[in-house]
């Protein structure tokens, strides 16, 4: 239907997301259907193999142009790892949330379905958390953005293509609820807490199966990420109990002054 031989000019943006989702065989489709003569440029975060290939074969005479990295992820943010079942999960992240004095953060999942399924447990067991993704149409997800903002939710359950572009002050902290695919993606993650001189916290939740993908991320990222145990019941119980303790001593001298 769509007449592509006119064409002048291509642009690809989020390269490797298009990648990641699957869609590598359309693209290449449709660039096929556009003329010799044009200007492609082509956006992408990460430089995978199959990203550059798709270069070579459609771009030719290219050049490459790299953004200088700043290298490692920000040192304002504190990186811890659990090693964790996949069925243990949702479990230690409400611990994490109960014990963190305000918690105030993302939660990145791999896939939409599993957002979904983070979300929804979230909210039924009494959190106030929402799940940001694609599908959404842009005015839901201002709506969602801005109940984040005003932190009339805590938290947010995203993938890391529905997370494009959330710009979101003071997060405590980001939690890496399946570990991402690679250490650009862990970098890029991380670096959206401990922002305006304030020491953020990065936790990711690491699979027996995936330990020896994890090791080579943290050897990339070139930065401490500290092993932690998991807290057990009786700490969370205390803590929560200190904090509701604490609260009401504050609200009953609130009142007295």
């Amino acid at each position: 239907t769509l007449d592509l031989s006119a064409l002048k000019f291509v642009v690809l943006d989020e390269a490797d997301e298009i990648l990641n989702m699957g869609f590598i065989e359309d693209v290449e489709a449709i660039l096929e259907q556009t003329p010799e003569q044009k200007r492609m440029l082509l956006f992408s975060a990460t430089m995978p193999k199959p990203i550059l290939t798709l270069a070579e074969r459609f771009m030719h005479d290219y050049r490459l142009v790299e953004v200088h990295q700043e290298g490692g992820t920000p040192t304002l943010t504190d990186q811890h790892y659990y090693e964790v079942r996949e069925s243990d999960k949702i479990e230690l992240l409400c611990r994490l949330i109960d014990i963190a004095a305000d918690f105030y953060g993302l939660v990145f999942c791999r896939t939409k379905m599993q957002s979904d399924e983070v979300g929804r447990m979230l909210i039924d067991r009494g959190y106030n958390a929402e799940v940001i993704h694609g599908d959404l149409a842009q005015k839901q997800r201002e709506l969602i953005l801005h109940k984040l903002r005003e932190k009339r939710i805590s938290i947010l359950v995203a993938t890391d293509v529905a997370a494009r572009g959330i710009d979101v002050q003071d997060l405590t902290h980001v939690v890496n609820y399946t570990i991402p695919q690679n250490p650009d993606t862990y970098i890029h993650r991380v670096g959206r807490t401990g922002r305006a001189g304030k020491v953020g916290s990065a936790i990711t939740f690491v699979t027996p199966s995936e330990s020896r993908r994890f090791t080579y991320i943290r050897r990339m990222v070139k930065s401490d990420v500290v092993k932690e145990r998991i807290p057990d019941v009786e700490t969370v119980v205390a803590i929560k109990r200190e904090r509701i303790i604490s609260h009401i001593a504050e609200s009953i001298n609130a009142e007295h002054h």
